[in-house]
């Protein structure tokens, strides 16, 4: 058995050392874009760049990071940073609002977000397109039969959408989330721990942590 065989990752993108369960499946989108309109982007996940991969070269821009995981990802493909944010959309709004309200930002995101970016903006007067670049489905796989004390990590609201659209919670389940925005998504009866930093690896040594 693997060394946390108890550990249960509900994601897209899978981590070494925990069981992953690929819940969410992506889908991306080639919506027309001019780079050459932007003087930076705002990537608030690894999966935004992904998706602009397909559609142009957006590492002629630096990169407004939400997270240092996700600057890591920009470093990692060759990009360029411009900043980093503390990992949730607040702080990106706070950041642009302080430092870069002169520069117009390209911000590639999910058909379904959690904190409306753009819009917050807009009303504080920064420049900002926006464009759908990828869509997340529930996967089709069939699913596994989880142990009673299985810890279960959620990454995105959508992540615990699917999750409920194939498993029960069961109140012996040890829950963590990513942040805020995720643990509203769950039913409120549920308890659930919080990683110290918005990032997968923060949640997996937090996971690890509730291990008996």
């Amino acid at each position: 058995m693997p060394k946390h065989s108890s550990i249960y990752l509900f994601s897209k993108t899978s981590y070494p050392d925990v069981n992953h369960i690929p819940i969410l499946v992506p889908t991306y989108l080639q919506p027309s874009i001019d780079f050459s309109s932007y003087d930076y982007i705002i990537a608030t996940s690894k999966e935004t760049l992904t998706a602009l991969d397909k559609i142009g070269n957006w590492k002629d821009l630096p990169v407004l990071a939400i997270s240092e995981a996700t600057a890591d990802f920009v470093r990692q493909e060759g990009g360029t940073l411009l900043d980093i944010a503390q990992g949730y959309g607040k702080s990106i709004v706070s950041l642009v609002c302080e430092k870069y309200t002169k520069l117009k930002a390209l911000h590639p995101h999910a058909k379904v977000i959690a904190y409306d970016i753009e819009g917050e903006l807009h009303k504080s007067g920064a420049q900002i397109d926006s464009f759908i670049v990828y869509e997340t489905s529930c996967s089709k796989e069939e699913k596994i039969e989880l142990p009673s004390d299985a810890i279960c990590i959620f990454t995105s609201p959508s992540s615990v959408k699917c999750f409920e659209n194939k498993y029960t919670f069961l109140q012996s389940f040890q829950i963590v989330c990513i942040g805020e925005t995720t643990a509203s998504a769950l039913p409120s009866y549920l308890p659930y721990v919080l990683s110290e930093i918005t990032s997968v690896q923060s949640t997996i040594e937090m996971a690890k942590s509730l291990q008996k």
